[in-house]
């Protein structure tokens, strides 16, 4: 079988999974291809055949994205005549888009060349939960593409299923839930946890949707009874220098260290030099956006680290998926109930025991994923 993937931009930092995934199927036998408007971290994201395909420049990328996705104009944009190349060399037997703006952009592709090939539309967070409902010319192409019979779409989470058929209108029947895998690596650490000292680590990058504020104030709320705690936020972005203001108003400079970006390879070490992992993730009042499945504290916990987690979209299906008491979820935006979930888990020297880590494993392997986009291409294809 081929399987010529769409991934807009392969491949970011912040989209290990698709990245492992694609590795993953080919190394299950599936010829695979990628076409993609731009090309990032190709030395430690290799992959044989990629078919560089970038949208028409329009003065700069800045203008270019604006004119692309802010005033949709992205069917004026694309380059047809390469796209039909692609489609002649390659002959997929399946096109697998990944992202919702990987499906608009094969919408348009698809139509434009009459195409009907069958397709799997993997969706991922916010271009379910935040997209469709700031821009209404990308819901209406998905919308449409949901009516389409070639194609089939994969969701990480029953929460992303609601919120695909709520705001996409696409049939449930159509939709399948996949889980997303984490890389064995993360339960090669060593499984003793030191706990001389409280230390809290967070993934993620800072944007409002994932709540930093509200833990840098649940550690000042834990410093009454461990003034020597500290927290580690790994992750750059634009609400840094907020941030670090707000640990400077709270007299916390000391016991917060700001990481901008870590490599996936060394996350794990790193990782297990915690003994506390904090997802306290809101629903964004301004973009809607909000936690399609958590995959960074799937990897925490896959480390063996104590996880509180808010009650925010995907995570609390993650939590309900897992039996251990060294998991909590907690309200939002509410850093004393924060504060006092990390607290007794501190308390109780909490941390997933080899056999909870091995469970995880089994219940959200990339042999189970693999497994599940393989019958799917099938179905599709018969």
């Amino acid at each position: 079988m081929r399987v010529l993937h769409y991934i807009p931009n392969f491949s970011m930092s912040t989209e290990t999974f698709i990245y492992d995934q694609v590795t993953a199927l080919e190394k299950e036998g599936i010829e695979s291809a990628v076409v993609t408007a731009k090309r990032v971290n190709e030395q430690s994201r290799p992959f044989e055949l990629v078919y560089l395909c970038p949208i028409k420049m329009v003065i700069n990328e800045r203008f270019t994205q604006a004119f692309a996705l802010r005033l949709q104009l992205l069917p004026y944009m694309i380059d047809y005549k390469y796209w039909q190349k692609v489609i002649d060399e390659f002959k997929p037997d399946v096109v697998h888009c990944h992202t919702g703006n990987g499906v608009k952009t094969w919408m348009h592709v698809s139509e434009k060349l009459n195409l009907k090939i069958p397709t799997l539309a993997s969706l991922h967070g916010s271009d379910v939960n935040s997209e469709p409902l700031i821009r209404a010319k990308y819901r209406a192409v998905l919308k449409k593409a949901g009516s389409k019979d070639f194609i089939k779409w994969t969701v990480p989470s029953e929460f992303l299923k609601r919120k695909t058929v709520e705001n996409l209108d696409v049939p449930s029947e159509k939709i399948t839930v996949v889980h997303n895998s984490f890389n064995s690596m993360f339960l090669s650490t060593k499984q003793e946890k030191s706990f001389d000292t409280l230390n809290i680590v967070s993934v993620g990058r800072l944007i409002n949707c994932k709540g930093h504020e509200f833990l840098i104030r649940a550690l000042a709320v834990l410093h009454k009874d461990y003034p020597n705690a500290t927290l580690t936020l790994i992750g750059g972005g634009e609400l840094k220098e907020h941030l670090q203001g707000l640990t400077d108003q709270l007299a916390l400079t000391k016991h917060v260290n700001f990481i901008d970006m870590v490599s996936h390879q060394a996350l794990p070490e790193l990782l297990s030099s915690y003994n506390i992992y904090a997802q306290p993730s809101i629903r964004d009042d301004v973009t809607f956006q909000e936690e399609s499945f958590g995959v960074a504290a799937l990897e925490a916990m896959a480390s063996g680290l104590a996880t509180v987690v808010s009650e925010c979209g995907g995570l609390t299906e993650l939590a309900s998926l897992v039996d251990t008491s060294a998991m909590k979820v907690v309200p939002q935006r509410d850093p004393e109930s924060l504060a006092g979930a990390i607290a007794e888990l501190y308390k109780n020297e909490a941390s997933l025991t080899l056999a909870q880590r091995h469970k995880l494993a089994e219940l959200f392997s990339i042999d189970m994923n693999t497994a599940s986009i393989k019958r799917l291409y099938s179905e599709l294809t018969q």
